[in-house]
């Protein structure tokens, strides 16, 4: 009887240095992946920074830009005299006769012009300027934004 209950309590113990051996197993495992989710939030943060820290920059350049530039001081105007009613004459307008054809051709050009679609927004610019063959740092330059916001337009365009 002591020998089948020693053979019993040695099966558990084998048993449960098992389920250890398991759950050691399991936790080291569960370790090395939150190391690898630590290692990308700190990849993912430091992406962030340079972003921001190229965004303040361009900030800073475009606030300089504008500090330096002069605006045009508008001058103020002579007020005119009213004319007194013996002196004002009735408005004839002017009258200059077009031809039919050049008044058609000039609707025709701005029907044209009002066709092409101009690009509004930043995204439908870059887009615009690189289906014409421009690489991203002219279209960079161009916009005056940064070069990583375009690969980021045309990344994201797909």
């Amino acid at each position: 009887m002591i020998t089948t209950i020693l053979i019993i309590l040695f099966l558990l113990q084998v048993m449960s240095f098992y389920f250890i051996a398991l759950l050691n197993a399991k936790i080291s495992k569960f370790s090395k992946m939150e190391e690898k989710q630590q290692q990308v939030l700190i990849d993912i943060e430091d992406s962030f920074s340079a972003y921001i820290a190229e965004i303040t920059d361009e900030n800073n350049r475009l606030l300089k830009e504008l500090q330096n530039t002069e605006v045009p001081r508008t001058t103020p105007t002579k007020v005119l005299e009213k004319p007194s009613i013996k002196e004002a004459t009735a408005f004839e307008p002017q009258t200059s006769f077009v031809s039919k054809q050049i008044a058609a051709s000039s609707y025709l050009k701005t029907a044209q012009a009002t066709m092409k679609k101009v690009p509004e927004t930043v995204r439908e610019k870059v887009l615009f300027h690189y289906e014409e063959g421009k690489n991203p740092d002219e279209i960079a330059k161009m916009l005056q934004i940064g070069k990583t916001e375009v690969e980021l337009f045309l990344k994201f365009n797909d």
